[in-house]
């Protein structure tokens, strides 16, 4: 049961977003995140990749549509929604607004 669950968060993983750009395929997308929060929690279509500073290289996506969010717990959370090309690299900005005491 275990090994089956641990092949099935291999596989969720690999057809998922890659944090290295390195790692890209000539078909994938990379976009490159930049925010006035750097340690901003980022998330791609639902799904947790990292901080926004471990990321500094950009994120790998398949193309296509894809929903862009960072989260902060002092921070309100903002999203974009972003269709990627085949092969684009693309630079995005995306800032937070401080909640208030």
């Amino acid at each position: 049961m275990t090994r089956a669950l641990s092949l099935v968060a291999i596989a969720a993983f690999a057809c998922g977003p890659r944090p290295d750009p390195a790692a890209a395929r000539t078909s994938d997308a990379i976009l490159y995140l930049k925010s006035n929060v750097r340690d901003a929690q980022l998330y791609i279509d639902g799904r947790f990749i990292a901080p926004l500073d471990a990321v500094r290289g950009g994120v790998v996506l398949a193309p296509g549509g894809h929903r862009v969010e960072l989260r902060h717990e002092d921070y309100f959370a903002s999203y974009l929604e972003v269709t990627l090309a085949r092969a684009e690299r693309k630079r995005l900005a995306l800032d937070l607004a401080a909640v208030l005491p």
